[in-house]
């Protein structure tokens, strides 16, 4: 401030001993509204004040209705400046106020008559820095007001009547939210902090909110609603969000800076995290274009936010840990998005090293999808290589590998002709695979993980098989082999997972082997064990989805309704490795979810499309059922913020995730949780019964010994009685007679002594 500008604002401060208060509004194509606002004003029951309305610019009727007011009542300043924004308006306004206390109010907002003179008394009451009070909410469109209590959060409002940061324990921004229009504050204070509004689009007026409340060292509450604040009108800041929608974050920045260059952060941590979190899904709620929506997010995930340390603390620290949870979810989220970007801007490299087989006729093509399989790489490409038939060809398709593994193919391939390699950005197994069928020129296909192997006599086995039945499909076991013994123990389902024990027959159309490999909990997606026919394969345009996880589900369910000819054979020829690291073994993330998700979509939407006859109604939803729990039950396992991945979806399709995996997924714990307290009351009940068949059959012996025990003592007392009845007892009586007395008299006469 310079010195003219000082002596200026003194004489201002000393003026403001006249006026108790100055309203300060901006105002910007407000016509529609402007009149109301200010006949609200004008009305007021404290007469002792200014109102200051900074023209910025107006297009439309407000700087008529300004100066018709103006003319109308004194106490109504004009101020006109070319658009900069409302935060310049604001500082303008403030360098020309009078009043003992400073109001900022919205030009298209209107107000309870009495506001400004409980504004007055209760601030010389308290000789108060800052005052807050309550709002409503008026909806432009019904004309219906609602009560807005975030605006005054009178749950946190302390005891005493004059109060600081110091009281508040961390919470004191938990009390209001950022916009002014529900604070009044003395105007020396503000100058003396020389505390000003941002010039923003918008947003500006949360630094100063912020710091004003943090520096007051007395505030005090007017528990009322005295402002009433229009929502859903055209053309409001709120409605122009994305314009400029990183405003917001700005703004927060610039309070988080101001109040750790004042000392004040510490003291206010607690309320300034929730107050952001909440204003960041406010935020991300409230824009309507996608551009704009992912332009926060980004933002959200870049340094200038995350240094500032807001997501350091334990979810149990914040007021709502939901809101925490889905800004840390964010990098979920936007790595998601990028995946999906990359992929479909990815292109191949179409450079193959190797060339087709000598022979005039390709039996089978075997696809292997190699990822960064450098270790396994050799005994999965030897073993297809050493199979007994010769007529084939291997399509190996390197997925961007970062190790050795495409130079490892290149020497395969430079030693035998039936290999070919391909190399392209990595985009995941399900494009490498419907790049080798594009490219594969074999009667049958088959396609192998690059960690597994196959028995030697597997390929030929299978052929002939299918070629004697006429085969589209032709179903075949395997058999697991774990790296190490914690594997074994940690993922026990898979021993036996890949041997089937049913019997099915040699040829019957695929709807019929569904059926029967249902029925016996034997269905088993993995297209290891299948052989395929390729001309069936083209003929449906069957395909695998890009980009996802479990990419069999669909693609096996899919082509065994439609296949009219399958078969089985109990033949072992998948030899399956479970190892650390695979998708089957690895921690659990979202894009397992999603793959579960994707393929119960494309599953659901095949089957919508057919007729399918009535036997097949049940096993269709059994299917359908088990891939969406399949989705839910992952999607359970996530950490809470993982969860807010679905975010990088696009459109409709994070409409279905929300519909069937988010909000399922919900409803799917919580019968599992019932079913599991149901368990454990019926585990209860059970024990409960035990314990009583053990109290009632200690209770039976019990009984028992009792009534033996009687029985012997009535043999006893009858013995006994017998006894008595003799003559052998009588004469014992009596001979026994004189001695019974003779002890008589001798207890007494030692009594006597």
């Amino acid at each position: 401030m310079t010195g003219a500008e000082g002596t200026k604002e003194s004489m201002r401060l000393e003026n403001s001993k006249n006026i108790d208060i100055s309203v300060i509004m901006p105002v910007y194509n407000s016509g529609n509204y402007l009149e109301q606002s200010l006949s609200s004003l004008t009305g007021q029951t404290l007469e002792n004040i200014e109102i200051i309305c900074i023209d910025d610019g107006s297009t439309d009727s407000s700087a008529e209705i300004l100066g018709r007011f103006s003319k109308k009542d004194k106490r109504i300043k004009v101020l006109s400046r070319n658009h900069t924004g409302a935060g310049g308006a604001r500082n303008a306004g403030l360098f020309e106020a009078s009043g003992e206390y400073v109001i900022f109010l919205d030009s298209d907002d209107f107000f309870d008559m009495t506001l400004l003179e409980k504004i007055a008394a209760k601030g010389k009451k308290a000789q108060a820095d800052a005052l807050l009070f309550g709002a409503k909410r008026y909806d432009d469109r019904t004309g219906e007001t609602v009560d807005a209590p975030r605006y005054l959060w009178r749950k946190l409002i302390p005891e005493q009547e004059v109060f600081s940061r110091k009281d508040m324990d961390g919470k004191l921004f938990g009390l209001t939210t950022p916009p002014p229009w529900t604070k009044a504050f003395r105007k020396s204070f503000i100058i003396e902090q020389n505390i000003l509004f941002q010039e923003l689009p918008n947003s500006n007026d949360v630094r100063f909110v912020l710091t004003a409340l943090a520096a007051a060292e007395r505030i005090a509450v007017i528990q009322e609603d005295l402002v009433y604040y229009r929502v859903f009108r055209e053309g409001s800041l709120q409605n122009r969000k994305d314009e400029a929608p990183l405003c917001f974050l700005e703004a927060y920045r610039a309070a988080y800076d101001e109040l750790n260059r004042r000392g004040l952060y510490a003291e206010v941590e607690k309320g300034f995290c929730d107050m952001v979190l909440s204003g960041c899904v406010y935020n991300l709620n409230t824009v309507y274009s996608e551009k704009a929506r992912w332009s926060i997010m980004r933002a959200l995930c870049s340094e200038k936010f995350t240094d500032m340390g807001l997501l350091n603390h334990p979810a149990e620290y914040y007021d709502m840990p939901e809101y925490y949870y889905r800004i840390a979810g964010l990098p979920f989220a936007v790595q998601v998005k990028d995946e999906g970007e990359r992929r479909k801007a990815g292109k191949e490299n179409t450079d193959g090293i190797g060339k087709s087989s000598v022979s005039s006729h390709i039996k089978v093509s075997v696809i292997v999808a190699v990822y960064n399989m450098q270790r396994y790489l050799a005994e999965c490409i030897d073993s297809i290589l050493s199979q007994t038939l010769k007529e084939l060809e291997v399509l190996c398709i390197d997925d961007g590998s970062s190790d050795q593994s495409l130079g490892l193919l290149q020497d395969y391939a430079k030693k035998d002709q039936r290999v070919r390699v391909y190399h392209q950005e990595n985009a995941g197994l399900s494009a490498v695979r419907n790049r080798g069928l594009s490219l594969a020129a074999g009667e049958y296909i088959y396609f192998i993980d690059s960690d597994d192997m196959l028995a030697s006599e597997g390929l030929e086995q299978l052929y002939r098989e299918s070629m004697k039945m006429k085969l589209d499909i032709l179903y075949f076991n395997g058999e697991a082999f774990y790296e190490n013994q914690v594997l074994e123990s940690s993922h026990p389902e898979f021993k036996d997972y890949y041997m089937r024990k049913g019997g099915y027959p040699k040829q019957c159309p695929g709807q019929e082997m569904l059926i029967r490999m249902r029925r016996t909990g034997e269905y088993r997606a993995n297209t290891g064990m299948q052989f395929f026919r390729r001309e069936f394969l083209k003929k449906h345009g069957h395909y695998f989805q890009p980009g996802i996880y479990h990419e069999d589900n669909d693609f096996t369910f899919i082509a065994m309704l439609t296949a009219e000819r399958t078969g089985y054979t109990e033949g072992v020829y998948l030899r399956r490795r479970i190892r650390e690291g695979s998708i089957m073994t690895a921690r659990t993330s979202f894009a397992h979810s999603y793959g579960y998700f994707r393929s119960f979509l494309n599953m659901l939407s095949f089957i919508s499309q057919q007729d399918f006859p009535e036997e097949l109604t049940g096993v269709l939803y059994d299917s359908l059922r088990g891939v969406l729990d399949n989705a839910k039950s992952r999607y359970n396992e996530l950490p809470e913020e993982e969860r807010y991945a679905y975010l990088g979806l696009e459109g409709t399709e994070q409409t279905l995730f929300r519909l069937f995996i988010e909000e399922g997924a919900a409803a799917y714990a919580n019968m599992k949780r019932a079913y599991r307290e149901k368990s454990e009351i019926n585990q209860i009940l059970q024990r409960t019964y035990a314990e009583k068949s053990e109290i009632n059959r200690k209770l039976q012996i019990t009984y028992k010994e009792k009534y033996d025990r009687g029985l012997k003592i009535k043999r006893l007392e009858q013995e006994l009685e017998a006894i008595r009845g003799s003559e052998t007892y009588r004469l014992a009586r009596v001979i026994g007679f004189p001695v019974r007395v003779f002890r008589k008299i001798i207890r007494k006469v030692r009594k006597s002594w």
